[in-house]
């Protein structure tokens, strides 16, 4: 998607475990990074996740947001300032976090990072949305292995036309564009969408073209050709 790092976690006190690591999995918290490794440790040791700016603006609403609009919509007090002067010595640029919060959970987030000076892919927003509640889904899924959960019955896999329109969704591409490429008629395109999004029991079609390219074993490289 053309971003540099990611965090997806549980926003809790994270001291008593190792900050060296690039995942933690104490109980049901959830800390996934790829953070420098001495970065993930000051934020750790200063315990700035209680402090984090960014950590507690999606605390507050349901829809990602850019961290250069922070300073319009957060006060920032000294330690929060100091948050991002140490994040910016260790490389880490602007980014764009997506709340992720779960009814009976601790808060949580899936935030995404480009390196100092690289430029920020604004068309990739779209994408790091649905790709942020996919990760984190399936991040909870590890943690319930080997709990007791209920036993969910598959659905039928996807046929071929199905996953030819979701690709082209996740490329956006409107119902259209769509049909011209593969031939059919727009109607026939919104059909093959909504039998997916069925499928995978999800709102959205571009959440259906997310899940649709993990199973199918496409790449981001996939989507851009």
């Amino acid at each position: 998607m053309g971003f540099d790092y990611f965090a997806l976690l549980h926003h809790v006190d994270l001291r008593p475990i190792r900050a060296d690591l690039s995942h933690i999995d104490s109980g049901s918290l959830l800390a996934l990074h790829n953070y420098p490794a001495d970065f993930a440790r000051i934020y750790v040791e200063r315990r700035w996740v209680a402090k984090d700016p960014i950590l507690g603006a999606s605390e507050r609403r349901n829809v990602g947001f850019r961290w250069r609009d922070l300073p319009t919509q957060v006060r920032f007090w000294r330690p929060k300032n100091d948050i991002a002067i140490e994040a910016r010595r260790y490389g880490i640029g602007d980014g764009y976090t997506v709340p992720t919060n779960v009814p009976g959970e601790p808060k949580g987030s899936c935030s995404f990072a480009v390196t100092v000076g690289r430029v920020f892919p604004d068309s990739s927003l779209l994408m790091a949305e649905s790709v942020a509640a996919f990760a984190f889904q399936s991040a909870r899924s590890l943690i319930l292995k080997g709990r007791s959960v209920p036993i969910r019955i598959p659905h039928p896999p996807l046929t071929r036309r199905q996953l030819e329109c979701l690709v082209l969704v996740a490329k956006g591409k409107s119902d259209w564009e769509i049909g011209q490429i593969l031939g059919i008629g727009s109607e026939t395109v919104k059909h093959h969408i909504r039998l997916a999004r069925e499928r995978y029991d999800v709102p959205t079609r571009v959440q259906a073209a997310i899940r649709a390219i993990f199973e199918s074993g496409l790449t981001i490289e996939d989507l851009t050709t």
